[in-house]
């Protein structure tokens, strides 16, 4: 079952399976700027990813000497969140630990996923709580697909990413083959604020940045004034893929954590920004979607 937030500007619809949003219509346009879902080539629009950012090597990873296996982005999108709360301006979805869950990570928590529509935008606050009496280990983060171009007959190479400020960042190279992060970076802007959307960028997977500046990236076009502004609080990367073969696709990804390097075969908690969380303590992130028309 779908649920459904509703204005006067937006319909937003989200499914229990994942916390996932399924789509954002602009009442005024008609425009779904969310991926449309193919599933011949992603079938998926806007997955939670929890505990893990990408995938771990083999499959597999060592939670206090214990060895677990988890499939990539982790358990949360494959799993059906409870409802808590509901109206025509918000949803809260619950996800807490069960047998299946069990038997891929071991801690006790809840993984609270509250969609907010406001007037022109729709908010994400992702709430991680410990339920155990011990430290849990997590890492977080969203993976947003929005349509590109917004409109049928467009061309994706006409749209641009932009930061809210200029920004040196160096890319983090994923080994394709190994699975894996390598250790390996490349210049990616230089005191510059835009970028503009080209699949050869992604022929090594998603581009991954961190520590930028910026609070916000937004996704506009050289043929008009619609654009989506992607707000990020709390999150300390940012992966932007789109596939090689897939047209009409780009997912803005705030992480908390990424994809395992090639050469780590560590603790869980041991991997790169793993949230350690103290027992009756909370962490929280948030991304924001604002639409303008």
């Amino acid at each position: 079952m779908n649920y459904v937030l509703k204005n006067d500007n937006f319909e937003a619809t989200l499914n229990p399976k994942g916390a996932e949003i399924i789509s954002m219509i602009s009442l005024n346009t008609d425009i779904n700027y969310m991926w449309r879902r193919d599933s011949e080539w992603w079938a998926n629009s806007a997955p939670i990813l929890f505990p893990i950012v990408g995938a771990i090597n083999n499959n597999e990873c060592r939670i206090d000497g214990e060895t677990y296996s988890m499939t990539q982005h982790g358990f949360a999108r494959h799993q059906s969140f409870d409802v808590l709360e509901y109206d025509d301006q918000h949803i809260v979805f619950s996800l807490k630990q069960n047998e299946e869950i069990q038997k891929q990570y071991p801690y006790l928590f809840e993984l609270k996923v509250t969609y907010t529509l406001n007037e022109k935008s729709l908010s994400c606050l992702c709430e991680v709580v410990n339920l155990d009496h011990k430290e849990i280990h997590f890492q977080i983060g969203g993976h947003p697909a929005f349509a590109c171009p917004f409109h049928e007959g467009e061309s994706s190479n006409d749209y641009y990413l932009e930061f809210e400020e200029n920004e040196t960042l160096d890319q983090k190279v994923i080994d394709v083959q190994r699975k894996g992060m390598s250790r390996e970076t490349i210049p990616f802007l230089k005191n510059e604020k835009r970028f503009f959307v080209r699949q050869s960028m992604f022929e090594h997977d998603a581009i991954v940045v961190q520590d930028f500046k910026s609070k916000y990236v937004t996704l506009k076009s050289l043929n008009h004034n619609k654009s989506i502004r992607f707000t990020m609080n709390n999150f300390d990367h940012l992966g932007i893929w789109t596939g090689p073969k897939v047209g009409g696709l780009l997912a803005i990804e705030p992480w908390v954590g990424h994809i395992d390097y090639v050469d780590f075969n560590g603790e869980f908690k041991d991997k790169q920004s793993c949230v350690a969380l103290k027992e009756k303590t909370s962490f929280k992130c948030e991304f924001i979607i604002e639409i303008n028309e």
